[in-house]
């Protein structure tokens, strides 16, 4: 029978691409946690592009001043500078960094007020006018959000990598977890964890604008300046300049960052658009892949409601054979997602600075493994054709701005 092949087909495949991704990233994952940061300590000139005031924003800046990096000077200076870029004085960012800034008369840090740009992202324009301000000292480019949470040692294991002349960008990433725990939450973190098991890919690792670290003269290299100008993306429009250099991204798994993932179905449905339009424009191999995988899930869903109506509705006992074929899809799924809430579990909470928070997030993380059943079968559903979508469309929506992506090195502002 055909379509009893079909089922079998896309359940072997889907298991074996998912056991070889899940054991690639364990494997990595345990080498790198084992080593220690060394002594490999650059100047560093950390770039933080700012847009309003995420949740726990001074927090967060302050976690960046307070970074363990290297000794300080005999001046009592901090080897790393801290850059910060808004688009205007209004900014809520603005006031609020002017404050922190002053707490902190060691590490040197400057804010600077970019202005707008009607042919690029805001973020990317902060960071090209942030980049003018670095000290001609600086020799590794850190560039992060605002909202990462960054543990003491977070720039001493991002800059690691790039003493190896191979690795073009070493990154970090963001883990999302829903602490509502409602289904358009779920449906995103399950995408989002989906994404990180290509960063142990030699062939199709990217890197993330959250926290991403590269050397001066590789940036240099690579003309990112130039790739930047138009552009409505930094992160995978960078992955691709460096990736034509012959260089790597490397994945750094201290670096992972537990973000809130809570969000509302539109927000989630903007966010996943977002995401979807962006790899398509700038990095098209990943999007092809994403494309491919949800071409065959997308014909597995017709292959599982077909079985579902001969077998069921019309009692064809092969074809009922066929569909709980098909649907064991979801319980191997299942399996590799308890495995791999274990893995994540390990890299999440490896250093706890703060025990109240730590549980607050470990309760929440448990609590979204648990209803992640439940939304498996609907992400399956959805994510197929939220893929296929991009397909169509070159529109973004990104921080009350629309942008239409003409290419890569084209960008429009529809609406700001």
């Amino acid at each position: 029978m055909i379509l009893l092949s079909v089922l079998a087909a896309i359940t072997i495949i889907a298991a074996l691409s998912q056991l070889i991704a899940y054991w690639r990233m364990y494997g990595y994952v345990d080498r790198e946690l084992r080593r220690e940061p060394d002594h490999f300590c650059p100047k560093v000139a950390v770039i933080l592009p700012c847009k309003g005031l995420d949740p726990g924003f001074k927090e967060n800046i302050r976690k960046l001043f307070e970074q363990k990096y290297a000794k300080p000077d005999q001046n009592g200076k901090a080897n790393f500078e801290i850059v910060f870029a808004v688009a205007s004085e209004e900014d809520p960012a603005y006031e609020a960094l002017n404050e922190v800034m002053k707490s902190y008369p060691n590490v040197p840090s400057r804010l600077i007020v970019a202005g707008k740009n009607s042919q690029r992202a805001q973020k990317v324009n902060n960071q090209l006018h942030a980049l003018k301000q670095i000290s001609s000292e600086a020799e590794i480019l850190v560039f992060v959000d605002s909202d990462v949470i960054a543990s003491s040692d977070f720039i001493s294991y991002l800059v690691r990598p790039l003493k190896d002349k191979n690795v073009g960008i070493a990154t970090g990433y963001r883990f999302y977890i829903p602490f509502r725990g409602d289904w358009p939450s779920l449906i995103r973190a399950l995408w989002n964890r989906l994404t990180a098991w290509e960063l142990a890919s030699k062939n199709f690792a990217f890197a993330w604008g959250g926290a991403m670290a590269i050397t001066r003269a590789n940036f240099q290299r690579a003309r990112i300046e130039e790739v930047w100008d138009k552009a409505a993306d930094d992160d995978l429009s960078m992955t691709t300049a460096v990736k034509k250099l012959g260089l790597k991204v490397q994945f750094v798994p201290q670096c992972l960052v537990a973000s809130n993932g809570d969000a509302s179905l539109a927000e989630v449905l903007e966010w996943m658009n977002r995401q979807l339009v962006l790899t398509k424009v700038y990095y098209p191999a990943l999007w092809r892949k994403a494309i491919a995988r949800a071409g065959i899930l997308a014909f597995w869903l017709l292959a599982i409601f077909m079985a579902a109506y001969q077998g069921i509705v019309k009692h064809e006992s092969p074809f009922q054979f066929a569909f709980y074929l098909g649907l064991s899809l979801l319980f191997l799924e299942f399996l590799f997602l308890a495995q791999a809430q274990g893995l994540w579990r390990r890299v999440l909470f490896r250093q706890a600075s703060d025990k109240d928070k730590e549980a607050n997030i470990d309760r929440a993380y448990d609590r979204s493994f648990w209803r992640s059943i439940w939304v498996l079968p609907l992400a399956h559903f959805l994510l197929p054709w939220m893929t296929l979508n991009s397909l169509f469309t070159n529109r973004i929506h990104w921080r009350g701005v629309i942008y239409e992506l003409k290419s890569p090195e084209e960008t429009i502002v529809v609406r700001s």
